[in-house]
C-alpha cells in the first residue's frame, strides 16, 4: 500500500467518524458526504487522468440520476424552519400559582415572539382565566415589539455539506434551489455578524459548529471538485 493510499484511508475514516457522529443528517446527505469522500480518497480510479469528475463517479458510485443528485443539495441549503426548533408546549404556558406545572387549558389567544437576536419565532398560548390573561399581557407587548426589529432568521437546517467539503458551495445552493425547487431568487442567509458588521462570515447556528455556503480557504481543486476537510 502506498502512502498516499495509507493517507486516503486515514482520512477517510475520519470522515466517516464525523458523518456518523453528526445527528442532524438525513440519510440522503450522509450518502452524498461519504459517496463523494469516497471518490476524493479511497476510489482506485481517482488518479486516473481520464477519469471522470468526482461529481459524475459520485453519481455513478451512488447509482442514481443527476436530478437525485441536484435534490440532495437542494435539501442542504442553509435555511431557516421554524417547525424545527419550536418546542412550543400545547395549552396555556401561564404557569400555575401553588402546582409546578403549566396550566395546559385550551387557548383561546395566541401569538408568536422573535428572539432578537437569532430571529427565531417561538409560539405562546393562553386560556381565558383572568389570572393567565393578565400574566400574557406583558408577553404580547414584548412580542408586539420583537418584530419591529426581527433580524433575518439564522439558518437552523441544511449547511452540512460544507462542513466536509471546501468548495464554492453557494453557486451549487443556487443552481440546486432553481432546478429543483423552482426559486431563483434564493441566496445565502445573512448570518448575525453580517448584520452588524456587513463583511460575510460564517454562518453559526445557536446549538451546533459554523457553517457557511462558500469554502473559507478555496485550495487548487476547489474550483471544480470537493476536497475533504
Amino acid at each position: 500500500m502506498s502512502p498516499d493510499d495509507r493517507d486516503g484511508m486515514l482520512r477517510y475514516d475520519q470522515l466517516a467518524s464525523r458523518v456518523y457522529s453528526e445527528r442532524r443528517m438525513p440519510q440522503g446527505t450522509r450518502d452524498l458526504i461519504l459517496a463523494l469522500g469516497w471518490v476524493a480518497l479511497r476510489d482506485p480510479r481517482r488518479h486516473d487522468p481520464a477519469a471522470e469528475g468526482q461529481w459524475t463517479r459520485a453519481r455513478e458510485v451512488l447509482n442514481t440520476d443527476n436530478k437525485t443528485m441536484w435534490t440532495l443539495v437542494a435539501e442542504d441549503a442553509p435555511r431557516y424552519d421554524p417547525a424545527l426548533h419550536d418546542d412550543s408546549p400545547w395549552g396555556c404556558q401561564a404557569p400555575m400559582v401553588r402546582v409546578n406545572r403549566l396550566c395546559g387549558r385550551n387557548t383561546i389567544i395566541g401569538f408568536s415572539e422573535c428572539d432578537p437576536f437569532t430571529g427565531w419565532s417561538r409560539q405562546w398560548g393562553f386560556c381565558s382565566r383572568p389570572r393567565c390573561q393578565q400574566y400574557a399581557r406583558p408577553i404580547e407587548e414584548r412580542a408586539r415589539h420583537s418584530f419591529t426589529q426581527r433580524p433575518e432568521p439564522i439558518p437552523n437546517a441544511g449547511g452540512l455539506l460544507p462542513l466536509f467539503f471546501t468548495w464554492d458551495w453557494e453557486p451549487k445552493y443556487r443552481k440546486a434551489m432553481e432546478l429543483i425547487k423552482h426559486q431563483s431568487s434564493w441566496e445565502p442567509p445573512r448570518t448575525a455578524c453580517q448584520r452588524t458588521s456587513g463583511r460575510p462570515c460564517r454562518a453559526t447556528s445557536p446549538s451546533r459548529r459554523s457553517r457557511s455556503c462558500g469554502s473559507s480557504r478555496p485550495t487548487a481543486k476547489s474550483s471544480n471538485s470537493p476536497d475533504p476537510r
